[in-house]
């Protein structure tokens, strides 16, 4: 969703939109954590504390196929 978007989104959005396209019907608090998570990845940020986020420069990277999975923390 952020990287199609190119835009900021907060999790109920993200969820929305995931439903309404037919490609996953997650719990809201999975969306959640797993933003967290790529957020703790620094692929994704919190836009101050308006509960947005974006995708970052390195998040676009993973997602187009340039950063492997082995660059991120072994803990991934």
């Amino acid at each position: 969703m952020l990287y199609e978007s190119g835009k900021a989104l907060p999790p109920r959005v993200i969820l929305f939109n995931l439903e309404y396209e037919e490609r996953a019907s997650p719990h809201r608090s999975t969306v959640k954590r797993r933003l967290k998570r790529l957020t703790d990845h620094e692929l994704t940020e919190k836009v101050d504390d308006s509960g947005y986020y974006i995708l970052t420069d390195k998040g676009r990277s993973w997602v187009e196929g340039d950063l492997d999975n082995r660059d991120l923390e072994a803990d991934w």
